[in-house]
């Protein structure tokens, strides 16, 4: 989704703005580190 690439891009330049949105002090961020994984199912081969 083009969504998800403006949030990672927006978290991972900003991580303090996250904290903010959900009231907690953005000094938290300090220690926050952002990743995105990307988790696939495994193909099921007969």
């Amino acid at each position: 989704m083009k969504t998800d690439t403006i949030f990672y891009r927006l978290f991972q330049s900003f991580p303090s703005i996250f904290f903010e949105l959900i009231n907690h002090s953005p000094t938290e961020a300090q220690a926050y580190q952002f990743a995105s994984v990307e988790v696939k199912q495994l193909a099921c081969k007969n």
